[in-house]
């Protein structure tokens, strides 16, 4: 899934958390009539076995990747990512990639969140899963996407975001080694939304922050990068409003 940046990612500095180059920088929080993130989400046929909504596409290169759950009879769920050479006609060409879950939950999960970049060849997968050792979000990666489906399209063990039980929307986005995930933080009573950075292609995050206010509910993040910078964008609305609500954006750079 990519969004697109509509105008500037810079906007004034107003927190840092500590000096050191590696560091983040905080943005200010802002409320944009126009919000610069804008689903580009290319459309492809649902695959066979795929929960209703759960499926989410990337294109990269010339081919198209997605990523979606499939149930098993015990309502687990199977993590596939596939790759369509047909513009997102058929997907022959998928396999599973996280099949940890231990969660009842059946299709009423949030979808996965997908990213490919074409320079590296890169295709990277946040999602929340019940695991063995608890519930929470978690990211995989498989370096070598054009091999997904031949055997030799590797995914690398799970990475956790955040542990919580609260199922959390998330999103993904990286630029070469940088890579970064947006969540909803599956663990305070008041959704929250993370940010969590890694300069080494989400093998480990180094850095979490929380970047939204702590008195709105913070729902259905977004992410993009573009060189050292990041832009999240979220909406704010309070739990009895079921969508919707106040468009919120602030930007990072490390």
């Amino acid at each position: 899934m990519r969004f697109s940046l509509l105008g500037s990612l810079v906007l004034p500095l107003a927190l840092v958390l500590g000096c050191s180059p590696g560091d983040v920088s905080l943005g200010s929080m802002t409320y944009p009539a126009n919000p610069p993130l804008k689903l580009t989400e290319p459309a492809a046929t649902v695959p066979n076995g795929a929960c209703p909504g759960s499926l989410r596409t990337v294109k990269s290169g010339p081919d198209i990747y997605g990523a979606w759950w499939e149930v098993r009879d015990d309502s687990s769920a199977i993590l596939m990512v596939g790759r369509s050479v047909d513009q997102g006609r058929t997907w022959k060409i998928a396999q599973p990639a996280d099949t940890l879950d231990r969660g009842l939950a059946g299709c009423t999960r949030p979808a996965p969140a997908i990213a490919a970049d074409s320079s590296t060849n890169y295709v990277d997968i946040a999602y929340f899963l019940v695991s063995q050792e608890g519930p929470g979000v978690f990211f995989t990666h498989s370096m070598d996407a054009r091999t997904l489906g031949t055997g030799d399209g590797i995914f690398h063990s799970p990475v956790p975001v955040a542990y919580g039980d609260h199922p959390s929307h998330v999103s993904v986005a990286g630029v070469g080694d940088k890579l970064v995930v947006a969540y909803e933080d599956p663990n305070g009573e008041l959704n929250t939304v993370g940010l969590a950075l890694s300069q080494t292609m989400g093998h480990i995050f180094e850095q979490r922050v929380i970047i939204s206010q702590p008195a709105m509910p913070a729902r259905d993040p977004m992410v993009a990068m573009r060189g050292d910078s990041v832009t999240v964008q979220w909406w704010e609305r309070p739990d009895s409003v079921l969508v919707g609500g106040r468009v919120a954006v602030r930007s990072a750079s490390w």
